[in-house]
């Protein structure tokens, strides 16, 4: 128990586990610049409190609409993510729980996929996931369906490859 202010001030923090990434979280720089193109793009829309945040949907629908999705499963470029998408995560109680949802059926639901690995990678606590192999398949999977999409979208590729 802490006895005092300055006793909180003093004592050091263990970053380990903080600078401890999950297998492949470097590359959600992939996914952030991504989504920074996105919105400087044109594809922004106001959230909660009127902050910007990438319209994924928006551009899904208007730029890349359904022979990007049959592209996608033609070339066979997201296996996994197209048949076993990753895991919604929920609340069971007080409890962390992994809800399955459908594979995707439109360019839509697949976007949606590919936000799911982002948020499972980031916020999802997959590092300690059993299932590594299928988590490391997911990322490179959706990492591959959004450079497919900057190689359909030559405005966006052009913000996504600019420099800061």
């Amino acid at each position: 128990m802490i006895s005092s202010t300055e006793d909180l001030t003093t004592m050091a923090i263990d970053m380990k586990a903080a600078n401890r990434l999950p297998p492949r979280g470097d590359e959600i720089r992939v996914f952030t610049r991504f989504e920074y193109a996105l919105k400087d793009g044109g594809f922004g829309k106001a959230g909660r409190k009127n902050v910007v945040e990438a319209d994924w949907d928006l551009f899904a629908s208007r730029e890349l609409k359904a022979p990007f999705f049959a592209a996608v499963k033609a070339k066979a470029l997201a296996p996994t993510l197209m048949t076993n998408p990753p895991s919604r995560q929920t609340l069971q109680g007080s409890t962390l729980g992994w809800d399955t949802v459908p594979p995707p059926a439109n360019v839509t639901e697949l976007l949606v996929a590919v936000r799911r690995v982002r948020n499972n990678l980031v916020h999802g606590g997959k590092s300690g996931d059993q299932d590594s192999d299928r988590n490391d398949s997911l990322v490179a999977e959706a990492i591959e369906v959004l450079l497919e999409a900057l190689r359909c979208h030559s405005d966006l590729r052009a913000i996504f490859e600019r420099r800061w």
